[in-house]
């Protein structure tokens, strides 16, 4: 537990949390703003534009950012806590103190997926306020149940993605590298899903989008897979 608390605390004293769950908040009242001033101006058709409002508003923001900006997001944390202390040194620290590589790790671990919640938390909860402020709560309220299944759901591909960015943390010891590879395979993981959504829902980067875009997919095999990751990668 002490470990967990103190790489909690260097990250967020490292300011990379706060940033990135500001940059989430800016980005769904910008969204909102965007949406609201479409909607007005009549932009789009009305099918359209139902389907980006209201209850719909947070679902439309997590599909925005879901494929890309999250993992990028979690991907950072774990050059943070792992990347960027192996290549100063610094990771060698607790181990000279008596501490094991493996509760060591096990605690990094605990923190990015902690950091993984607090962005989709943080998103859940100003898409919702936002969407209340711009186009009132009826909507929303029903929405709520199932926007937070839908969001529950892609923090476990995002979990997923977190251990398995870890785990490849341990070998790259240099964080642009780390960045690299991680949106290389993003990007892959894209291509892989439009081409050939039959191969691709048998890895966690598919999951990070076919929550929030409806697809009919099967629950079982959905997290089987997100599971199987996190514990393959974690253990």
């Amino acid at each position: 537990m002490k470990n967990v608390k103190n790489e909690l605390y260097k990250l967020w004293k490292g300011r990379r949390l706060g940033i990135f769950l500001l940059i989430l908040f800016v980005t769904c009242i910008a969204m909102g703003v965007l949406v609201s001033s479409i909607q007005i101006k009549g932009l789009l058709e009305k099918d359209v534009i139902d389907s980006m409002i209201g209850g719909n508003f947070p679902t439309q923001v997590l599909g925005m950012i879901a494929d890309i900006v999250l993992p990028v997001f979690a991907t950072l944390f774990v050059t943070f806590l792992v990347t960027d202390e192996a290549d100063s040194g610094s990771l060698k620290l607790p181990l000279l103190c008596g501490q094991s590589r493996e509760k060591l790790i096990a605690a990094k671990a605990v923190v990015v997926l902690i950091g993984a919640m607090a962005l989709i938390a943080v998103t859940y909860v100003t898409s919702n306020i936002v969407a209340v402020a711009f186009w009132g709560s009826d909507t929303v309220v029903a929405a709520l149940f199932q926007n937070a299944v839908i969001y529950a759901e892609t923090y476990f591909a995002l979990a997923g993605w977190s251990m398995v960015v870890l785990f490849v943390s341990l070998f790259v010891k240099n964080s642009g590298s780390m960045v690299g590879i991680a949106v290389i395979v993003l990007v892959i993981g894209c291509i892989l899903s439009s081409a050939s959504p039959q191969i691709a829902k048998y890895e966690v980067m598919y999951y990070l989008k076919a929550f929030v875009s409806m697809t009919a997919i099967d629950s079982t095999l959905a997290m089987s897979v997100c599971g199987g990751t996190i514990v393959a990668f974690l253990s």
